[in-house]
């Protein structure tokens, strides 16, 4: 049941239906999941130490808005583990981890094609979590994964410029060296694409 609560709070903020700065209480919550208050307890202490909420005493539960430094200091962090990450995961590929990052990313120019943006963002978050998962590194897996969660609110900021490429080309271009097992593009590859985060999002 906390699971449950927990992804379900999770996926509402990251889709933008729980809004930053919005106050939220228990009661709510467990009423609108049809849970009770201890699995819902439970997430929100999950989602708080993972930093996409702050529990406020005795006034509820605050969806927490991040600041252009805390979203610099985001990428920054990501920008130090993820690299690693991808490369390590290399070591571990196996041919269904290969069906799967290509499943992805064919779903991901399906979105694209569609203009599908929170489809989009849960291919590049699939993307992203397969590789942790086959990196061998469980705790940089479990920290990355809280920092890809966090900077996701991104993709509800308009885009700078309409005329970007989109994301799914940096997913197909990693693809392409993960298959080849090149060490060196994907280390390089992996650091432009979340560099690029800045560059489409951040004015």
């Amino acid at each position: 049941m906390g699971e449950q609560a927990y992804l379900a709070i999770k996926r509402m903020i990251l889709t933008g239906e729980y809004v930053p700065g919005q106050q939220l209480n228990v009661a709510t919550l467990a009423e609108q999941l049809d849970l009770g208050r201890s699995p819902v307890h439970m997430a929100i202490h999950r989602l708080e130490r993972e930093g996409l909420i702050a529990i406020i005493p005795r006034k509820g539960i605050l969806i927490k808005s991040e600041t252009l430094e805390s979203f610099l200091e985001l990428i920054a962090a990501r920008q130090l583990i993820e690299p690693y990450l991808a490369e390590q995961a290399l070591d571990n590929l196996t041919p269904e981890t290969i069906q799967r990052l290509e499943a992805l990313v064919e779903l991901g120019w399906n979105h694209h094609e569609a203009g599908n943006r929170v489809g989009g963002m849960e291919v590049d978050r699939q993307f992203h979590q397969t590789l942790y998962e086959v990196s061998g590194n469980r705790i940089l897996a479990d920290f990355a994964g809280q920092l890809l969660d966090r900077s996701m609110v991104l993709w509800f900021r308009a885009p700078k410029s309409d005329n970007q490429s989109p994301n799914v080309t940096e997913l197909q271009a990693l693809l392409d060296a993960i298959k080849k097992r090149d060490k060196t593009a994907t280390i390089t590859l992996m650091s432009e694409h979340i560099t690029s985060i800045r560059g489409k999002f951040i004015k």
